[in-house]
């Protein structure tokens, strides 16, 4: 399985401060958070540059700073789709606490969003992180990636009222993020967004790895929904990295897309090059099958992949543990209730109530009720919120971040300088750096003069 990781970033609003620039606010979330953690990069004097003021490495191995005007959250890197899920839900609980000291300092309420659109033409994003080794060639990469991320969307839409980039046309979809996706691949994740993004940045060696770094995802509530998309992807990815994988090709991956994304009863037919038609759920068993077949993939998930399929191919309706499904169920009981459009304000209210990082959210009513299931426990993100991985490097960073941060001179996520900055560590391999190896060398400290 390749090392995996994911970025957030979150929709932010302070109602009673509309004059406050929305990066004023996010920097007051990321310096609010109270966990430990240290800055990227102090100068010799002391002080920390303004470009760095609001960008933080936290005792967990994450990190926590400001990105086009959003609080945003890259989770450390972590060896199985389980840990990437926990971690996932960690910067949830992180943001969220710096949200709180945030709403103090400001002294009016600070709401958060896990969601990709405000629906009136801004985008912002979830990436997916993968790190596979340099040798697979990138026309592999995106054979085998393309006609997986178009057809996942039923696995793991996060659902949206609103059809088209500025919701021209009333209506609900799969996915968030399906409308901005303008080119197949290409280097850019906010202008042109590409359904496969060519920016290769590896933060380790770059002569043994690649990162492959995927924005077509949707932020997901549903824990179902962030399992099956971090493990599945991560199957594929390994498959790929394999050479087993024998996918199909879209005949217009960009027009799939879409189609996918309206198709609420997953039955819509894609155009292949060979002529076939296939629909999103028929060619996601046959990426399903030749992973099994393979022997990869984590065990859980691949389950958990199959009986999803099967209960959307009899009736995406009964699929409530997905995000999309929930969230359709609620617009259209109001709906019916209140005899509502789908461009009634209301629902688009519902659509960013749900992503709303509260108890507050219908989201939260349905964990509460039992209606969407849960697949950690409080306790175990609680513990990635404070601990970082144990079998990456991101356990090293962690414990010098969380135990020794007046040691650092600064970090970053492939090297840290120690004391003034005049000693560099490296760490090249994201799998030095492990609690196995430190606990071997003697402890932390050891662990440090043995490098």
């Amino acid at each position: 399985m390749p090392l995996l990781g994911a970025e957030t970033e979150y929709g932010i609003l302070a109602p009673g401060l509309p004059d406050l620039h929305p990066t004023v606010l996010s920097a007051a979330v990321v310096d609010g958070y109270a966990g430990t953690g240290t800055r990227t990069r102090v100068d010799d004097d002391g002080s920390i540059p303004l470009e760095d003021a609001h960008n933080r490495f936290l005792g967990n191995g994450a990190r926590l700073y400001v990105d086009h005007a959003h609080p945003e959250y890259s989770t450390p890197e972590v060896t199985s789709p389980r840990a990437g899920l926990l971690a996932d839900l960690a910067g949830d609980a992180v943001v969220r606490a710096g949200a709180q000291a945030a709403e103090t300092q400001l002294g009016s309420p600070v709401r958060l969003f896990k969601n990709n659109t405000d629906g009136k033409g801004a985008s912002y994003g979830y990436h997916e992180n993968y790190l596979l080794s340099r040798a697979t060639p990138w026309d592999r990469i995106v054979a085998g990636m393309l006609p997986f991320v178009v057809t996942r969307l039923p696995l793991i839409g996060a659902g949206r009222v609103g059809l088209g980039q500025r919701s021209e046309q009333p209506g609900f979809q799969l996915s968030q993020r399906a409308d901005f996706f303008e080119t197949v691949t290409a280097l850019e994740t906010t202008i042109r967004r590409p359904l496969l993004n060519t920016r290769d940045e590896p933060h380790a060696d770059r002569g043994r790895w690649r990162r492959l770094h995927v924005i077509s995802g949707d932020a997901n509530r549903s824990e179902t929904s962030t399992l099956l998309k971090l493990g599945t992807a991560s199957a594929v990815v390994s498959a790929i990295e394999a050479g087993v994988l024998r996918p199909v090709a879209l005949a217009d991956p960009l027009g799939a897309v879409r189609t996918v994304s309206r198709d609420l009863d997953c039955r819509a037919r894609l155009d292949l090059t060979d002529g076939r038609r296939l629909t999103a759920l028929d060619i996601q068993r046959d990426y399903h099958a030749q992973v099994e077949t393979s022997g990869l993939g984590d065990p859980e998930v691949l389950a958990l992949w199959a009986s999803t399929l099967d209960g959307l191919d009899a009736d995406p309706r009964q699929c409530g543990e997905l995000d999309w499904v929930a969230k359709l169920d609620l617009l259209q009981s109001f709906r019916r209730r209140d005899d509502l459009a789908w461009d009634h304000p209301r629902l688009a209210q519902l659509d960013l109530a749900w992503a709303e990082l509260s108890d507050r959210s219908p989201y939260h009513a349905l964990v509460r009720a039992g209606r969407m299931p849960r697949l950690t426990s409080d306790a175990e993100v609680q513990t990635a919120v404070e601990q970082p991985p144990s079998d990456t490097r991101a356990y090293l960073r962690g414990r010098l971040v969380g135990e020794r941060t007046a040691r650092i001179g600064a970090v970053d996520w492939s090297w840290l300088t120690l004391g003034s900055g005049r000693r560099r560590l490296r760490l090249d391999d994201p799998f030095e750096g492990t609690e196995a190896a430190v606990q071997s060398a003697g402890g932390l400290d050891a662990y440090l003069a043995s490098r």
